[in-house]
């Protein structure tokens, strides 16, 4: 074996400044230490310089060695504990193990010993993070309410962090070499192998850039960021000299990433995040996992990376392309156990967890739901299944789907103005019990969710529960029969369209236009109003889109299709920079922000789409 430090006693002086509030302060600042010990397999161990905080070990063979150590605190030894493998730090070319950083508060002497398996050449790092003097550097960490404000191209907030200089890196362990940076398109998860539980992470950091780097050889610790029990975030690898009151990014002036040692093959355009514990058996603290999520979702919007998919990734060494998700767990890309069994099971749901963020923060519509005429409701995206009515007798076909404000429930309208509630959605009366002039073609809630308006092929309006009657086109000859209605943002009024496009303006809407007096391809059958009731959009039978104080941002016609079905309806994304046009056959077609989710098959012929509804983006619980 080649070792990376001298087979004799080594003993650095590795200064470092302390972590403040919320994290043990100590006077004068921690100063740290390590001792470097080659024959720790004496039968009665090897002492130690100083008393230790930590230890980390190196071996020759196999990573599935069982190599094991115990400690002499006050003239008593400690258990033999199993040294656990730090995969993340794997030599595979000198056929070198290394362990995770091991917490030994108070370590005098110190033995090991391999107990299974190909292992030779056993040494021991000794670490004490805490020793020493220097001046001492308080670390004010705002709660996890005070964010940075998101910079102009990123709307997610970046969380608090822990800078190196408030967790005690001495910058004086680097290596020469100058840190290199690319673009960033990868995002990992790790666990650093150490306690799960850790009376002082700060110096548990420090005890692992230590090992990192005087003991692995890496040029700096190799995550590019650490969170631990508590949910504090900690600056890892060196990037730049940032300015007053610039909060750490981990990237170069030109927002590159800089490149880790995290993740072997895969580090150049990847963000190493490494949660403090071992997590192959249990799982993270809430508090860990919300600010995984928020790290991961604050980089993913940053860097623009789609955490739900998987994309190639050109390998720099020797140029393979590999596919692998965009979030990842290290195993994900090599043959490894990181992030441990528990944190990998849960990354399906992280990556949801991030994306619905992400839409929260850009107003990005999370998901929809589909019904179908006969009366199943289809979920995409995050949109929940909240139930339907699938395989259930109706009088009428379903005509259109409504949510409620939250996200957690909708209503189903059938022809003959039967209402069906699923979810947190109430039942506020219907016209099934009523002879009706015409049937029923459309619906709209209030923004409260507490009470709906029904519309009529006439234009008669029905409305129950908080909705109030504005006024309605039943007492008035028509060109042609309604289509459907759309509710002001206030819920002081409506809009009701009919099929030569035609608009009525009821209470507080206010007319913007029609193509009442265009002759039109197809016949409208449907209509859309912006966010603030600025403007709306009408849709034709073919696709046809028509803006009126909206922002156009395409049609179906214009994506020049070999066959269409046609139309059914038209929704808007919350920010009124694009919208959704449900075909017959169930196809989505997303213009301007609007987000795809997904699409039913199966759906046109005997059994029509009917209606779309979005999720809202606060209805996301993240």
């Amino acid at each position: 074996m080649t070792p990376l430090l001298p087979r004799s006693l080594a003993v650095l002086a590795v200064v470092a400044a302390s972590v403040a509030v919320p994290v043990r302060m100590v006077e004068g600042g921690p100063a740290t230490r390590m001792a470097l010990l080659d024959e720790p397999d004496r039968p009665t161990g090897e002492a130690l310089p100083f008393p230790a905080t930590h230890l980390g070990l190196r071996w020759s063979g196999a990573h599935d060695a069982t190599v094991e150590v115990r400690w002499e605190v006050g003239g008593a030894w400690q258990p033999w504990q199993a040294a656990p493998v730090a995969h993340d730090l794997e030599d595979e070319a000198r056929g070198l193990v290394y362990s995770g950083i091991l917490v030994a508060a108070g370590a005098e002497r110190v033995e090991a010993r391999v107990a299974a398996g190909d292992a030779t050449d056993v040494e021991v790092a000794a670490i004490d993070a805490d020793g020493g003097r220097r001046t001492r550097v308080r670390a004010e960490v705002p709660p996890a309410a005070a964010q940075v404000p998101p910079d102009p191209a990123t709307k997610v907030a970046q969380p608090a962090v822990v800078s190196r200089a408030e967790w005690g890196a001495d910058e004086s362990l680097k290596g020469r070499e100058p840190q290199t940076f690319a673009p960033v398109t990868k995002l990992f998860v790790h666990h650093t192998v150490t306690p799960t539980v850790d009376p002082d992470p700060a110096a548990t950091i420090r005890a692992i850039y230590a090992f990192h780097t005087q003991v692995r050889g890496f040029n700096d610790v190799g995550y590019n960021w650490f969170v631990d029990a508590a949910g504090r975030v900690y600056e890892g690898r060196y990037s730049r000299q940032y300015g007053a009151g610039e909060r750490p990014t981990g990237e170069d002036a030109l927002g590159r990433g800089v490149v880790g040692a995290h993740a072997e093959g895969s580090n150049t355009g990847s963000i190493g995040i490494a949660l403090l514990g071992d997590f192959t058996s249990v799982g993270p603290s809430p508090a860990a996992m919300s600010s995984l999520q928020a790290v991961l979702a604050w980089a993913a919007d940053r860097h623009g990376i789609d955490p739900q998919v998987s994309s190639p990734y050109v390998r720099v060494a020797d140029g393979s392309v590999v596919t692998f998700p965009n979030l990842a767990g290290h195993r994900d890309a090599r043959a490894t156990e990181c992030p441990g069994d528990i944190l990998y099971a849960w990354l399906p749901g992280l990556r949801n967890a991030v994306a619905e963020t992400i839409a929260q923060a850009r107003q990005v519509t999370p998901g929809y739901w589909v019904a179908a005429r006969d009366g199943r409701v289809l979920p995409f995206g995050s949109a929940p299944p909240l139930g339907d009515l699938g395989g259930v007798p109706l009088n009428s076909p379903v005509r259109a789907l409504a949510a409620t404000p939250g996200g957690r429930g909708y209503w189903v309208l059938t022809g003959d103005g039967g209402i069906f509630a699923f979810g947190d959605a109430t039942f506020h009366g219907s016209t099934g019990a009523i002879k009706l002039n015409q049937p029923v073609v459309g619906m709209a809630a209030t923004p409260t969710g507490r009470g709906y308006w029904l519309v009529a092929r006439d234009g008669g309006i029905f409305a129950f529960g908080d909705a109030a009657f504005h006024g309605s086109t039943g007492a008035v000859k028509l060109n042609q029969p309604v289509v459907g209605m759309a509710s002001t943002p206030t819920g002081r009024g409506y809009w009701l369209v009919a099929r030569d496009g035609g608009i009525f303006a009821f209470g507080d809407a206010v007319f913007r236009g029609s193509t009442g007096a265009i002759k039109l391809n197809q016949p409208v059958v449907g209509m859309a109003v912006a966010p603030r009731g600025e403007g709306y959009w009408l849709v034709a039978g073919d696709g046809g889109l028509f803006a009126f104080d909206a922002t156009f941002a395409g049609s179906v016609p214009g994506l020049k299709l070999a066959s269409f079905a046609g139309t059914v309806a038209i929704r808007a994304t919350p920010t009124g920079r694009g919208y959704y046009v449900l075909g017959v056959d169930g196809g989505i077609f997303s213009f301007g922000d609007a987000r795809f989710h997904g699409a039913p098959a199966g759906l046109g012929g005997a059994v029509p789409a009917a209606d779309l509804a979005l999720l809202p983006p606060a209805a996301v619980q993240v």
